[in-house]
């Protein structure tokens, strides 16, 4: 008799889910997870991220080690990556110029970061109402759950903009010459 390699028999395989359209949807059309996030045109243009880093008055390795160490989270770490000593890591942390490539490389790196995550915003809305028409009702409880704190974060921030903008108004104006 062949021996047959281990394989889970078909009548004990979990079936797959099953995604629930619905018609309540706000999006008018579904979005599929393979489908290409949108482009978002007046994001990237308001990013900043056009501007080039002055890397002249950093020395080769410096230059070498920059994105390693933009990207991982301690000195120790980054210094190993960068196959650069940590007292030398260090010192060049002090250097007005390798600290000021640093800072604008790792805010380029989080506005792109930004504009991939608000590109996924629309996807993440959809699965997000499928969500809350799963047939398990701890499913449909994270989702309204999530949707009602995403909610409230988005509100207060809106709030703190508008805040933000009026305090800016005021000063500009107490600044004005009489």
């Amino acid at each position: 008799m062949p021996t047959s390699k281990h394989r889970t028999p078909k009548s004990s395989r979990r079936p797959a889910r099953t995604n629930i359209s619905s018609p309540e949807t706000t999006l008018p059309v579904p979005i599929q997870p393979h489908d290409p996030p949108p482009a978002l045109p007046e994001l990237s243009e308001m990013s900043g991220n056009d501007r080039e880093i002055d890397l002249s008055a950093l020395s080769p390795r410096q230059q070498a080690a920059l994105p390693i160490v933009a990207c991982i989270p301690t000195i120790a770490q980054a210094a190993r990556a960068a196959n650069v000593g940590e007292s030398t890591l260090r010192r060049w942390l002090t250097n007005p110029a390798f600290s000021a490539c640093l800072a604008e490389l790792r805010r380029q790196s989080a506005n792109i970061a930004r504009q991939k995550l608000l590109a996924l915003t629309p996807l993440c809305a959809s699965v997000l109402a499928d969500a809350m028409h799963d047939p398990d009702p701890a499913i449909r409880l994270r989702a309204v759950h999530y949707t009602l704190s995403f909610n409230l974060r988005a509100t207060e921030l809106e709030n703190l903009r508008s805040d933000l903008h009026n305090l800016e108004s005021a000063v500009s104006l107490l600044q004005q010459p009489a």
